[in-house]
C-alpha cells in the first residue's frame, strides 16, 4: 500500500469516526420530545401563531435542589395549552466549567401548544430543595420564579 493510500484510508476512517461520534453527542443530548420552537426561560416576552409548539428551555440542576415546575395557575388554555415538559442531562465531558462534575446538570423543557389568539403568562417554579452542593450563583432560594408574557398572534 502506498504511502498517500494508507493516508487518505486514515483519514477516511478519522472522518467515519468523528461523524458517528457527533450523532451520539446529538442522540444523548437532545431528548425524546419535539421540543418545536425553543425560548430560553430569560426570553420575557415572546410571540407565537396559533397551533405552534413552542418550548420554554431552563437549566436545572437537580444535585442542588433544584425542580422547575409550571406553577399554578398555568397559562390560559384558550390560549396556550401545556404539552408536555422533559429534562435533559448534560453530556458531562462536554461542558466547559463543570466537566464530570456530580450535579453539572441540564436543561429542562416545557412544551406549549399555541391555542387561539390572546395574551398570557407562564410562569415557571423552582420548587428548591436545598441539594448537597450549594446553588449557583443566579439562583438564590429567594429568587427562584421566571415569568414569560406569550401572545398568540393569527
Amino acid at each position: 500500500m502506498t504511502r498517500r493510500r494508507l493516508l487518505l484510508t486514515v483519514a477516511g476512517a478519522l472522518v467515519v469516526v468523528l461523524a458517528a461520534g457527533a450523532v451520539g453527542v446529538h442522540l444523548l443530548t437532545s431528548g425524546k420530545l419535539d421540543h418545536g420552537k425553543v425560548f430560553t426561560a430569560s426570553s420575557g416576552q415572546l410571540t407565537v401563531t396559533p397551533g405552534q409548539l413552542f418550548s420554554i428551555e431552563i437549566d436545572e440542576h437537580p444535585a442542588w435542589g433544584d425542580h422547575w415546575t409550571v406553577a399554578t395557575p398555568g397559562p390560559d388554555p384558550a390560549t396556550v395549552q401545556a404539552s408536555a415538559d422533559e429534562y435533559v442531562g448534560n453530556l458531562h465531558l462536554l461542558e466547559k466549567s463543570d466537566v464530570g462534575v456530580f450535579g453539572s446538570g441540564g436543561r429542562h423543557y416545557f412544551v406549549f401548544r399555541a391555542n387561539g389568539p390572546g395574551r398570557t403568562e407562564i410562569a415557571l417554579h423552582n420548587r428548591y430543595a436545598g441539594g448537597a452542593i450549594a446553588p449557583p450563583a443566579d439562583l438564590a432560594p429567594d429568587q427562584v420564579d421566571r415569568r414569560v408574557t406569550v401572545e398568540v398572534r393569527g
